[in-house]
Parts: structure tokens; C-alpha cells; sequence
């Protein structure tokens, strides 16, 4: 700290430069240290999603190779097994009734599979249709693709195959992990579910907790409003994850449970603590002149709540519509407990649905944890800056 003296003999302190710089440096460091711990496990996730199941248990941290080289590959020629997966509806586009027709799956294709993808699970293979095969096309030794028949030796190079099976293939390959948990998993309809819920619960969460929010603050019931808000502080106090097993009884004797109203009531009770907690702090900072003014002008209640309420509450109503929706999307163990049909499981339900006793597909599980991770995202880089205004605007407060 550098002194300075005035002519009256007094010191006056300046601030050194380092004085300065270091709260600064510090918070910079801070900043950059929390965005490399958040940014870092995504971008690992990325390219990892492109890694084979033993490029992940070799080294979790290298780059990936095998699905992007397989151009360069040789491909074992296969036979027909039951435990091959066939694409819903591929035999049957064939002539095919059951995939335990081995003789007649082998007359009409040419199964293929890379040694080094799947540990010759026979979880990664490629099909071609013999018909679609020109008698020309002939290997590298001089064999006619079209005629190969399984064996435990027989093996093709990629490049022997034709110009448009290799690109087919290729990127069949590259985006195997995505096409698989897409399929295998059945992620479609747990996407939906999982949509079906976050919206709907949101939607309830939203419109009950300003209701609740603006009856106990604009409304002149004050025993009424002080047993509400002891009644939300205690929800808020519960966990789902606490009430669990006493929720599955319940649920049960209502025959709610595997059910999607069953989950949503579910959210929907124990979102909205939160909710009138925060829609009541923005709430009552507004001006009771607007409501009084209303109910002169001739407005119900209701219709003041529609037309005052609701538009002067846009930033605590996506507030509450982000943390909510985050919340119900990322949730695990609700669902699995409660959902046991494939109708009504979510996404994350999906993700776990990878890891079993007998193995865990790594690849396709990092897969379908970067299709549950994009839509959060995206929701919350689109809806960053009313996040931020909500915030701002008091609807988070200590």
C-alpha cells in the first residue's frame, strides 16, 4: 500500500497496483476452475459416446478409434444365430417369419461383423441382401462376395465390399452407440413419457403455486394464509425420495401406480412448495393499488389473476417453470419404483436400463445419457436470460 502525503502532514493510502489485481486474479481463476469442472465431464461424454465397450474399459480417456476406422477394417462373414438382432420388421420385409429360420436367413443374407466391435457378441453386425450383391464383385483373393458362405475363418476387407455399402456401413458404425440406445433401449418412448411428464407437471406446478401464492398474500385471510404457508414450509422440508415407500402403498390402493396421472400428481405435490414460496415473495412486492383497482373496474378475482397477476409475473413463472422442469426431467428413482411397464418408464429409467448383471454397454449408455442431456441444454440456453431476470427480479430470495 503506497503513502502519500499532503502538505497538512496527513497520509492518505493508495491502493498498490497488486492490492488491485489480485481479488480480480482470484476471481478469474475461480470462474475458469468452475467452468472446466463443468464443461469438462460433458465434453468427455461426447467423445466418449463414440468409443467402442472396449475402447472404454481399456483407457476411459482416449480418444475414440475403432468406429471411425472402419474403412481400413476386415469384417468376419457370420452365421445366422438367434441372438443376432434384426431391425423390427426387417425379416418379415424378407419372406422371413422367425429369426430361428437359420437356413433361410443365410440364403438371403450375408451377416457381417467387425472383430474388434462387440467381442464377437454378435451385437454389431451389418446385413447385405444377396440379391443386392453383383455376381462381379469379387474379394481381394479372388472370391465372389456374393456366394460366401460362414465359416470360422472367412474374412472380407471393408474395401472389398462396394463403393456404397462402405459409406452405408461407415456411418452406420460411427453412429452405432446413438442407433442402438435409441432402439435397444426403446428411448422413443421413454422420451415421450419423460416429455409427458416435465410438461404437464410444470404446467400444474406453475398455475397451483401462483394461485396458492397470490390467494395468501393479495387475499385477507390471514389464519388461512399463515396454516398454508406453515403447510408449504413443511413440504418443502420433504424429500420424495423420504416418502417413497409410503407413496408406492398409497398409490397402490388407489391403483395409481405404473400410471402416468400416478407420477404426475406425484410432482405435482411436491413441486408446488417450492413454487408458492417463490411466487408469494414476487407476489407480495406488487402494489395492492393494481388488485383494488381491478375489483373496482368490476373484475372476479379470477379474471384479475389472468389479466394482472399472470403478466406481471412472467420472470418468477420461468423461474419456477426451469427448475422445475429440470428437476422432474432428471429425476430417477421416482419413476423406477413406481413404473414397471415400458409405457410408462422415463428417460433416465431408460439410461440405467444399459447397466445389468451380466455387463454394462458403456458405449450406448454415455450415448443415451447425451440424448437426455441435450434437451436441458437447449431449454436452458434458450431461457438463460429470463432465468436471469427472475432472479434479478427478486423471485429467488433469501
Amino acid at each position: 500500500m503506497a503513502k502519500v502525503e499532503k502538505d497538512n502532514k496527513e497520509t492518505i493510502k493508495v491502493p498498490s497496483a497488486l492490492s488491485r489485481i489480485a481479488p480480480k486474479s482470484v476471481s478469474y481463476f475461480i470462474f475458469i476452475l468452475w467452468t472446466l469442472i463443468t464443461i469438462a465431464p460433458l465434453f468427455w461424454m461426447t467423445y466418449s459416446s463414440f468409443k467402442t465397450n472396449e475402447e472404454l474399459t481399456k483407457n476411459i480417456y482416449a480418444w475414440p478409434k475403432e468406429l471411425f476406422s472402419f474403412k481400413k477394417a476386415k469384417l468376419d462373414v457370420v452365421p445366422p444365430q438367434t441372438n443376432i438382432y434384426y431391425p423390427k420388421g426387417f425379416l418379415e420385409k424378407l419372406g422371413i417369419e422367425s429369426s430361428k429360420d437359420l437356413k433361410k436367413i443365410n440364403e438371403k443374407l450375408l451377416i457381417l461383423e467387425s472383430p474388434n466391435i462387440g467381442g464377437h457378441k454378435r451385437i454389431k453386425v451389418h446385413f447385405l441382401l444377396r440379391d443386392d450383391i453383383s455376381p462381379d464383385v469379387v474379394t481381394s483373393d479372388g472370391r465372389v462376395l456374393k456366394d460366401l458362405q460362414p465359416g470360422t475363418d472367412v474374412q472380407i476387407l471393408v474395401s472389398d465390399l462396394p463403393r456404397k455399402f462402405q459409406n452405408k456401413f461407415s456411418w452406420q458404425t460411427i453412429w452405432w452407440n446413438y442407433t442402438s440406445a435409441w432402439a435397444r433401449g426403446e428411448l422413443a418412448m421413454k422420451f415421450l413419457n419423460s416429455i409427458i411428464y416435465t410438461v404437464v407437471s410444470t404446467i400444474l406446478v406453475v398455475l397451483l403455486g401462483l394461485m396458492l401464492g397470490y390467494g395468501t398474500t393479495k387475499f385477507k385471510f390471514k389464519k388461512a394464509s399463515a396454516i398454508i404457508a406453515a403447510l408449504v414450509g413443511l413440504g418443502y422440508l420433504l424429500d420424495v425420495n423420504q416418502l417413497l415407500v409410503p407413496l408406492f402403498l398409497m398409490l397402490t390402493n388407489l391403483h395409481l401406480t405404473d400410471t402416468h396421472i400416478g407420477i404426475i400428481l406425484v410432482y405435482t405435490a411436491f413441486g408446488l412448495p417450492m413454487a408458492v414460496m417463490l411466487s408469494s415473495t414476487y407476489i407480495r412486492g406488487l402494489p395492492y393499488s393494481l388488485v383494488e383497482s381491478a375489483y373496482i373496474d368490476g373484475a372476479t378475482p379470477f379474471r384479475t389473476f389472468i389479466s394482472i397477476i399472470v403478466p406481471m409475473t412472467i420472470p418468477v413463472i420461468v423461474t419456477i417453470s426451469i427448475m422445475t422442469a429440470l428437476g422432474i426431467w432428471n429425476e430417477f428413482l421416482l419413476v423406477l419404483v413406481m413404473a414397471s411397464k415400458e409405457g410408462t418408464k422415463s428417460l433416465p429409467v431408460g439410461v440405467y436400463s444399459f447397466s445389468s448383471r451380466t455387463g454394462i454397454q458403456l458405449g450406448w449408455q454415455i450415448a443415451a445419457l447425451i440424448i437426455a442431456t441435450l434437451p436441458v441444454l437447449v431449454i436452458y440456453f434458450i431461457f438463460q436470460k429470463k432465468l436471469a431476470e427472475g432472479v434479478a427480479g427478486g423471485a429467488i430470495k433469501e
